[in-house]
C-alpha cells in the first residue's frame, strides 16, 4: 500500500512543470528498487512483477486522475500547488543528502552540477522555440525527453516538454486517453509520444541502472546538484507568483509527507 501511495505522489510529480518524478522516487528510497526490478528481473520474478505492477499501476493511474485535477490547481492556486512540491522535494534532498561524503572535491562536482544545470535551464528557457505540434517527429522527441527525463532524477520532463511547446499537449492527450473518439482522431500523436517513450525507456533504463551500480558515487552527487537546482529552478517560478498564506502551509505539509515516506 505504501508503495502504491509513493508511486501515486511519484506520477503527480512526473506531470508537475519542474517537478523531477525520478527524483521523488528516490526521495522516497523507491528509485533503486523499481530499477532492480526491471533490470533484473528474472531474478525472481514474482516479486519483481508485483513491484513493477505496484509502481508503475500507481504512476499511471495519477497520470490519467491527476491530468486536469493539476492544471486546475496550477491555474487556480500556482502559489500553494508550487509551493507544496519544493517542500516535497526539499525534504526528501535533504534526506538524500546524508548519504554523501562532503568533501572538497565532492562539493566542487555538486556545485558544478548544480550551476551547469541552472544555466542551461534558464539560458534555453529564455530563447523557447515552439514547434509546430502536428510534427510527428516532434512528439516522438518529446516521448522520448520525457522517459530519459523520468529515468534521470533532477530533470523535470515536464518542464522539457514546455521548452519544446508540447506540454498542454500532452496533456491533454494524457486527460483524453478514455476518450476512444479522441483517441482515434489523434491516433499519429499517441503512436509517435509511444513509440519515443518505449525506445527511450529500452535504452536509458540499462545505462542508468549501470551507472549507478559502477559509479554510484558520482551519480549521487549529480543527482543531488540536479536536485538541488530543480528546487532553485521552482523558487524562480514561484516568487513572481501572488503570495498566499496557504502556500507556506502546505509548503511545510510537502516536507513533512517526504518525511514521513522516506521511511
Amino acid at each position: 500500500m505504501l508503495l502504491f501511495i509513493k508511486s501515486f505522489i511519484v506520477g503527480i510529480g512526473k506531470i508537475m512543470p519542474g517537478v523531477s518524478g525520478a527524483l521523488l522516487a528516490i526521495n522516497f528510497n523507491i528509485y533503486e528498487r523499481i530499477l532492480d526490478a526491471l533490470t533484473d528481473f528474472l531474478s525472481d520474478w514474482k516479486n519483481n512483477l508485483k513491484t513493477i505492477v505496484i509502481f508503475f499501476g500507481g504512476v499511471l493511474l495519477s497520470i490519467v486522475l491527476c491530468s486536469n485535477i493539476l492544471l486546475y490547481f496550477l491555474n487556480n492556486f500556482k502559489f500553494v500547488t508550487m509551493l507544496f512540491f519544493i517542500g516535497l522535494i526539499l525534504g526528501g534532498t535533504y534526506n538524500f543528502g546524508k548519504k554523501i561524503n562532503y568533501n572538497l572535491k565532492n562539493i566542487i562536482i555538486i556545485l558544478f552540477v548544480l550551476f551547469m544545470f541552472l544555466f542551461l535551464t534558464f539560458s534555453v528557457s529564455n530563447h523557447t522555440a515552439y514547434i509546430k505540434n502536428d510534427n510527428n517527429i516532434v512528439f516522438f522527441i518529446g516521448g522520448y525527453t520525457d522517459i530519459f527525463a523520468s529515468i534521470l532524477p533532477g530533470i523535470s520532463g515536464s518542464s522539457l516538454l514546455m521548452i519544446m511547446g508540447i506540454y498542454n499537449d500532452v496533456l491533454r492527450i494524457i486527460a483524453n486517453v478514455f476518450d476512444i473518439n479522441y483517441v482515434i482522431s489523434n491516433f499519429k500523436i499517441y503512436f509517435s509520444y509511444g513509440l519515443g517513450m518505449i525506445v527511450s525507456f529500452i535504452i536509458n533504463i540499462y545505462l542508468i541502472n549501470y551507472l549507478l551500480k559502477k559509479h554510484r558515487n558520482i551519480m549521487y552527487l549529480i543527482i543531488l546538484g540536479l536536485a538541488i537546482a530543480s528546487i532553485v529552478t521552482l523558487m524562480v517560478m514561484t516568487i513572481h507568483i501572488k503570495f498566499n498564506i496557504f502556500g507556506i502551509v502546505f509548503f511545510f505539509l510537502g516536507i513533512f509527507i517526504s518525511y514521513i515516506l522516506d521511511k
